[in-house]
């Protein structure tokens, strides 16, 4: 075999008493794809991440084409020795030319002290030709191009300078924002580039995209690599279990709740047939006292979802239903007003990090505090008291600013803020991810009393399979914008819930998927 372009050993990461990696060994080789797989937390985006210079490891070493290089990798240095990285956020800026954009990162082609922008635009044109894009006018705004060719733009701002049979193409679910009918696309450029001797790291969900063009494939599971073959060697059921684990269904049986939910009464929330960006057709029912769980992987449209019932986003298409009326051209405003509550997967949206925890706890109830046209402030302190206690946030200082807080603790002031309301639907998007156990229980107590005792309606948009598994009372499965599986009762595990998700596609499967009766 050819010298690994890149071989990491023995590579361990820990942040405080959490390690997330744990002494990884892998090899990655020119004029290959290399999948690399792995369940929400299972230390891919640290590997990747120490790799680009963005984290230190611990321990371990990184050689690039048989020499070590220091660590913490310098992300000039590591560009120079021809890793590139393209990532799920792809960093275009949509009003400027593709000839900017490229010129933006890598530099202006200059004369006489001024741009050359003949030259420039020559440059950018030989670009774009080695991904496919000769048919483009590098003067095209980026705005103005489609999701695949925009990637294809930021896989040519990688690839420039690299020399054949020498770089490294890192891949972040590069077709996480791609239509399905674009994405073979991208696939048959990824193969053109391995063809041309460029070893690409692919990181992805997709066990579809996986199998049709990856010569090996590795996962990791908390932290530790616990698979490492060529992609005959599996298929797409054997690489599910490994994902998951083989106990993790069990162990969440063991703590699955069961609780009765009377669908004969009338859903809080209905969809029929909302389409949005990427959502198409989502039907549901939400009833109160129900947690509904809608999973699904990067870019399966699950958050998109959730934006679309709280007026984040608007809907194009479909007709939503709230407590039995239709709501057209609904708001973020009109939806609190209506008492719907809605935590962001990103906590940054829904909080204010130089607020107090007083301030951030009152800011979606504010009409509550108010007197005579004026803040009460006997109102505010008595609920950050209660909200405090019950959420058990540390430290609890009312006059704390949010921003010194850990993430567990803001994120409980951040579910705080909306249970001070009297809301009838709440919407979750991935409400614990980061966060401690100790604080997810918390948050999640707090959510299931309101359950309980108020008959809360929840839809719970999250990608942690083993969480949804235990606390939903339903499941629906989002693939590529679609409802593809509904799962109730004993059907909710995690290895229902996974199959589902991880899905191959219906096209042939390669000879692999045929010797899951050879593999363990």
């Amino acid at each position: 075999m050819n010298q690994a372009a890149v071989q990491i050993e023995g590579l361990t990461k820990d942040f405080g008493t959490n390690r997330v990696l744990d002494h990884v060994n892998l090899e990655f080789h020119p004029g290959s794809i290399h999948a690399l797989l792995g369940a929400n937390g299972s230390g891919k985006s640290t590997l990747i991440k120490i790799l680009a210079g963005y984290h230190a490891p611990t321990s371990g070493t990184i050689r690039l084409r048989g020499e070590a290089i220091a660590l913490p990798a310098v992300p000039a240095a590591i560009h120079e020795a021809g890793v590139r990285f393209v990532h799920q956020i792809l960093g275009l800026v949509d009003s400027m030319s593709i000839t900017d954009n490229l010129a933006l990162a890598l530099g202006y082609e200059t004369r006489a002290g001024t741009i050359d922008w003949r030259r420039q635009r020559s440059t950018a044109a030989e670009d774009l030709a080695a991904v496919g894009l000769d048919d483009i006018d590098p003067r095209t705004l980026v705005g103005d191009l489609g999701p695949v060719q925009q990637t294809l733009v930021a896989m040519a701002r990688a690839l420039r300078g690299l020399e054949p049979g020498r770089g490294v193409l890192v891949l972040d679910e590069p077709t996480a924002r791609l239509p399905n009918a674009q994405v073979d696309e991208l696939l048959d450029r990824c193969r053109s580039l391995r063809d041309r001797g460029v070893a690409l790291i692919y990181v992805s969900h997709r066990l579809d995209e996986v199998f049709a063009m990856a010569d090996r494939v590795s996962v990791l599971r908390d932290g530790k690599l616990v698979f490492d073959d060529s992609i005959e060697a599996t298929n797409d059921d054997h690489l599910t279990r490994i994902i998951t684990g083989p106990s993790a269904s069990a162990e969440v049986a063991e703590h699955r709740r069961h609780r009765e939910v009377d669908r004969a009464t009338a859903p809080t929330l209905s969809l029929r047939g909302v389409c949005g960006t990427h959502v198409r057709d989502a039907t549901l029912d939400v009833h109160p006292g129900e947690i509904l769980a809608v999973t699904g992987l990067v870019g399966s449209g699950r958050s998109e979802l959730g934006r679309l019932v709280f007026g984040a986003q608007r809907i194009t298409a479909g007709e939503l239903k709230y407590l039995g009326s239709p709501i057209t051209g609904i708001t973020p405003t009109g939806s609190i007003d209506r008492g719907i509550g809605y935590v962001p997967q990103e906590r940054r949206q829904s909080a204010i990090a130089d607020f107090t925890l007083a301030d951030n706890l009152c800011l979606a109830s504010l009409d509550k505090h108010m007197t005579g046209g004026r803040l009460s402030v006997a109102s505010e302190r008595e609920v950050t008291e209660r909200a405090i206690a019950a959420l058990d946030v540390r430290p609890p200082d009312p006059d704390r600013r949010l921003g010194d807080l850990s993430g567990g603790n803001q994120q409980k002031v951040v579910l705080g803020k909306w249970l001070e309301l009297e809301l009838k639907l709440l919407i979750l998007d991935e409400s614990t991810y980061g966060v401690d156990i100790g604080a997810r229980r918390t948050i999640l107590r707090a959510v299931i009393e309101r359950v309980e005792q108020q008959g809360l309606a929840v839809l719970l948009l999250d990608s942690d399979i083993d969480l949804v598994a235990q606390y939903a009372d339903r499941v629906l499965v989002m693939r590529r914008g679609r409802v593809t599986t509904e799962l109730t009762g004993d059907d909710i595990t995690v290895d229902r819930i996974a199959a589902a998700s991880y899905a191959v596609s219906d096209a042939p499967p390669p000879a692999a998927h045929d010797r899951s009766e050879q593999l363990p």
